[in-house]
């Protein structure tokens, strides 16, 4: 079998009806959503198939829903494939799914937890006063200078997904942000996109999030890892369990070093890459990074069955 490294997606990703096929085709994907619903105490189960759209958009909906969908894909690919990964990864909120799937979280925890995340995020900023634009064609080295002269205090545009070459996020207060695009402008990007947000996540705005998420962090079991992560905020692979609630902890306020996770999957020798989960947004990422390189996004029972010749 191929070296298989597979990725869970975040935010953004999620749509009505997502994880509906493999629902309606397993029993224990059932079982799953049903426990889900027990553990939620609400009907995610619904909202993730039926809507509506602004309530699934909401942050401390949208994280455990796909973390479910995500850690369906994977259940799916594991036991209908044969699927054993060789390293695991998510892009912020799917850095959770890849732990769920490492071990480090039960799935009941990883449902609470992220439910929780959602809402400290949801919390840590009012409505409005801050967001995330993303770049296109921006160039770091260009851009950094100019929102490191912007920021200061609260007031702060600061680099929070650092996707590819060709796109960074940027995060904090929504005033600094619009100053951001303007000043930046003369560096050669070919196009600012204001995020539908609800606030500056992965930005120092983030740090009271991140201080209650910790102490939340610490009160779970904590399980053997059984796949090394790759993590956001330093690209490295880990299997030790006691570094993971620190490096949870700072991603909340720290960039996702995404193209240098991917970069680092492909070093170590991954040779397929899964996107596990709705849409395409980090397998278009990872094509755009490693060109050449095997690489599909899984959602629905047909993209499972392409896999088995993928990874033979």
């Amino acid at each position: 079998m191929k070296k298989t490294g597979i990725v869970f997606p975040g935010q953004g990703s999620q749509y009505i009806g997502m994880g509906r096929d493999l629902y309606e085709r397993f029993d224990y994907i059932r079982d799953m959503f049903d426990t889900a619903d027990g553990v939620l105490g609400f009907p995610i189960t619904d909202l993730c198939f039926n809507g509506p759209e602004d309530e699934l958009r909401q942050t401390y909906n949208t994280q455990p829903s796909l973390l479910l969908v995500g850690y369906a894909v994977y259940e799916a690919l594991r036991r209908e494939a044969g699927v054993e990964p060789f390293l695991v990864a998510g892009h912020s909120l799917g850095e959770y799914t890849a732990l769920l799937a490492s071990g480090f979280f039960t799935f009941e925890e990883a449902l609470t937890i992220t439910r929780k995340r959602g809402l400290l995020m949801e919390e840590a900023c009012p409505k409005g006063k801050g967001g995330m634009v993303a770049l296109i064609g921006a160039d770091m080295e260009k851009i950094a200078p100019i929102l490191a002269e912007i920021s200061h205090d609260d007031y702060v545009a600061v680099p929070a997904n650092l996707n590819s070459a060709e796109q960074v996020v940027l995060s904090g207060n929504a005033e600094a942000l619009k100053e951001a695009v303007e000043k930046l402008k003369g560096t050669g990007y070919k196009k600012a996109v204001f995020l539908n947000v609800s606030g500056p996540f992965h930005s120092p705005l983030m740090q009271e999030a991140a201080d209650q998420l910790k102490s939340e962090l610490a009160d779970l079991s904590h399980g053997d890892l059984s796949i090394p992560v790759v993590y956001n905020v330093d690209a490295t692979p880990g299997k030790e369990k006691g570094t993971v609630d620190d490096k949870l902890y700072r991603q909340m306020f720290s960039p996702v070093l995404w193209e240098k996770c991917v970069r680092k999957m492909a070093d170590e020798g991954v040779e397929v890459f899964i996107e596990a989960g709705p849409q395409k947004v980090l397998s278009n990422l990872v094509k755009r990074i490693v060109p050449g390189v095997a690489c599909v996004n899984v959602e629905k029972f047909d993209e499972i069955e392409s896999v088995k010749g993928l990874i033979a």
